[in-house]
């Protein structure tokens, strides 16, 4: 995970050009995962509001991606147990199930009502 993103961020840092989204070219709507690469070259270039406005979910799994590799080094380096979670319930399984497609919904809402994608 650690090599990809490190991959992707020299990429975008040296301004090579970023593939199209085959599903926001075809129909005019933007895929769930639409503006990212947009965000990360924002990101990348320091710009923290312009990142999430192009894909808020996006970026926040990319922090979320960033703090584990960073959990994940000092564990494996300082030799330390690993955080343990307990396995979740039947009931508590189907809610995180649901909040997480209201989560995916609601970003893709937002892709669609934003239409940033001419920016």
């Amino acid at each position: 995970m650690a090599a990809s993103g490190l991959l992707t961020a020299g990429w975008l840092l040296l301004g090579f050009p970023t593939p199209l989204c085959p599903l926001h070219s075809l129909t005019g709507v933007p895929c769930p995962t639409c503006g990212i690469t947009r965000g990360l070259r924002c990101l990348f270039h320091g710009n923290l509001e312009a990142a999430f406005l192009f894909n808020p979910l996006g970026i926040a799994l990319v922090f979320g991606a960033a703090f584990y590799i960073l959990y994940a080094a000092v564990v494996v380096t300082g030799r330390l147990p690993r955080l343990r979670c307990e396995p979740l319930s039947k009931n508590d399984g189907i809610s995180l199930r649901i909040a997480v497609i209201i989560v995916v919904a609601a970003n893709w809402i937002y892709l669609i009502a934003s239409d940033r994608s001419l920016l």
